[in-house]
């Protein structure tokens, strides 16, 4: 049960009213995305939540992941949202990209050995470390929350996913950058 208090978890308020944000990285083998996706939304029907999974490479941390989730979740209250679901909503947040489809290519998890980044929303604390513990135990995940940092191996990986100019990191760090090019989504409906 240690892995249930180890789940970092986020309680968040807003126009949304009260939601709960669990975040944890791992690592897992992917075989067939569709049936891994599938597999993960069976976990948040039995739990009553709502998760999503990404390739931690595109991952500039846990706070890139709690901002876009707050950011899913005002679009969602304000009507302002660009996908039917939260966790399609959230998808685009991470990757600060408006089409589904180009921020699926951007943040989205692929076939093969995979280092992988989770969010769960929820109702309680609670609620989101267990299924986050169902969903590691079902998908066969080795928990490594050491994923989700901006590693130095991951950097130019992300700087040119999200298109940072060289000028642009002499002015601040990758990490603030990532966060404003989520902020700026908000401009672009």
């Amino acid at each position: 049960m240690s892995f249930v208090r180890e789940v970092a978890t986020f309680e968040l308020r807003g126009p949304f009213g009260r939601r709960v944000v669990g975040v944890a990285g791992g690592r897992g083998m992917v075989v067939n995305t569709d049936e891994f996706l599938r597999a993960l939304a069976a976990v948040d029907k039995v739990k009553g939540t709502t998760s999503q999974v990404f390739d931690a490479l595109q991952v500039a941390g846990v706070e890139h992941l709690v901002h876009a989730a707050r950011s899913a979740l005002i679009a969602r209250a304000t009507k302002n949202n660009f996908a039917s679901s939260l966790g399609i909503e959230l998808v685009c947040w991470v990757a600060a990209e408006r089409q589904i489809e180009r921020a699926f290519k951007k943040v989205g998890v692929r076939e093969g050995k995979k280092e992988l980044a989770f969010v769960v929303f929820g109702t309680s604390r609670t609620q989101v470390k267990a299924t986050m513990a169902k969903i590691f135990s079902e998908l066969v995940i080795e928990r490594d929350d050491a994923v989700l940092g901006l590693r130095r191996d991951k950097f130019s990986t992300i700087q040119q996913t999200f298109s940072i100019s060289s000028e642009e990191l002499g002015v601040a760090p990758l990490r603030k950058l990532i966060l404003e090019r989520v902020a700026l989504l908000a401009l672009a409906k």
